[in-house]
């Protein structure tokens, strides 16, 4: 082998090896960025920095798949065009910035790796464990009734001792919710593609673990996101078969107490009222389409297309900073109205739907059955974390990201 032959098999193990580093910070980002935030000033900038290098060492840009990275293109656009409309200051635009630039430089990454299922199912077993870690820590806060803060639990739910809560890693459990979202769904993935026994047990205990740890969140989203995440992954297979599975989510509300109560309570005159009232999400939600002059009263076309600009609305960015008090908008796509406006939602809505249609004619392509199936669970986590962001703002979770946009563009 020439001196040649050899320089490019080295530069190539290295790349490799590099690519593989870069998929294990999209599984474990969470833990990282929740380590920078406890230990340093600039929260996890520094981890921003990190990866873009991995990716400016790892990336081929001749092999980036543009036509998947730019269906978010519109929404960043929308992005740039209302900040600077509005004037947005720079500390809260920066703080925005993060939570649209990150998650386009994971899908230029991501659309240029060669997913082969092997290589998948290796991305896949980092999510899990990761999910795993997290779902340890929320174990031990349960087993040792471990209580969130009252300041984070639903009113309804402050005076009932007998409830624990599990928020993991994360300030509460609603957060937490959206990462069992995604590790339910990613188990089932990889449950039904295992090839041994061995196999079959731990990633069969997973998703079970995985379950509990949802219903433990308490989160009506989560489980109805999670329910939705299902439905789509079986019915991509077999609509039959998810019919039966739908009819079993039924009768799992009407006659397990714990579910029923949390669920159906969310359709009570009570919970309405409740709701309606300052700091309630129908409460959010109508101040998010009064912000834009959706209801109201009209407040000016720029106002109504473009909003009032990232940060400026009681989002996270604007939280992190202390402002706006304790207003947060629990939707993603109520939030982006409301700081974005009418084109931000619609380029949003378009990122979300096309990234799903597109994911299940993909699936449908598929011949090997354990290729179809494995991606199968991959299209019913991202749908669960869209259907998650009709109730919380997803979007606005930020170390969520690297494993949504990541398997986005598996699709």
């Amino acid at each position: 082998m020439s001196d040649q032959a050899n320089k490019n098999s080295l530069n190539l193990n290295r790349r490799q090896l590099l690519e593989e580093f870069t998929l294990l910070t999209f599984a474990f980002y969470p833990w990282y960025g929740r380590l920078a935030d406890a230990i340093t000033p600039s929260k996890s900038y520094w981890f921003d920095l990190l990866y873009f290098a991995c990716v400016y060492a790892v990336i081929d840009y001749k092999h980036i798949k543009w036509e998947k990275v730019m269906r978010f293109a519109p929404f960043l656009l929308v992005f740039f065009w209302s900040a600077a409309i509005n004037g947005v200051p720079l500390l809260i635009f920066k703080e925005s910035l993060r939570r649209v630039v990150f998650p386009f430089g994971v899908m230029l990454f991501a659309s240029a790796v060669d997913w082969d299922y092997k290589k998948l199912r290796r991305f896949l077993i980092y999510i899990t464990i990761s999910g795993l870690l997290m779902g340890g820590v929320a174990g031990y806060q349960f087993l040792t009734k471990q209580a969130p803060q009252s300041e984070w639990l639903d009113t309804q739910l402050d005076t009932d001792t007998t409830i624990i809560r599990v928020w993991s890693i994360f300030s509460i459990p609603t957060y937490y919710s959206i990462f069992v979202d995604i590790s339910i769904l990613i188990a089932l993935g990889l449950l039904l593609t295992a090839f041994n026994w061995l196999g079959r047990v731990i990633w069969g205990l997973s998703f079970v673990g995985f379950l509990a740890a949802q219903l433990l969140t308490y989160a009506r989203g989560g489980l109805l996101a999670s329910a939705f995440g299902l439905f789509v992954s079986i019915a991509t297979e077999n609509l039959a078969l998810a019919a039966v599975v739908a009819v079993g989510g039924i009768l799992a509300v009407l006659f397990i107490p714990q579910i029923r109560d949390r669920l159906l309570s969310a359709f009570s005159w009570a919970y309405i009222a409740e709701s309606s009232q300052p700091g309630g999400r129908i409460y959010e939600w109508s101040r998010a389409l009064e912000n834009v002059g959706v209801i109201g009263g009209f407040k000016g076309l720029k106002q109504l297309l473009f909003g009032t600009g990232p940060g400026s609305f009681g989002t996270q960015a604007s939280i992190n900073l202390g402002l706006h008090g304790a207003l947060r908008i629990d939707s993603a796509y109520f939030a982006v109205i409301a700081e974005y406006g009418l084109l931000g939602a619609v380029s949003y809505v378009f990122y979300v739907v096309s990234t799903l249609l597109e994911g299940l004619k993909t699936v449908l392509s598929k011949h090997d059955k354990a290729e179809r199936l494995l991606l199968a669970c991959v299209l019913g986590a991202i749908s669960a974390w869209a259907f998650h962001g009709l109730t919380d703002n997803v979007f606005d979770y930020f170390y969520i990201l690297p494993w949504v946009f990541s398997l986005s563009m598996v699709l």
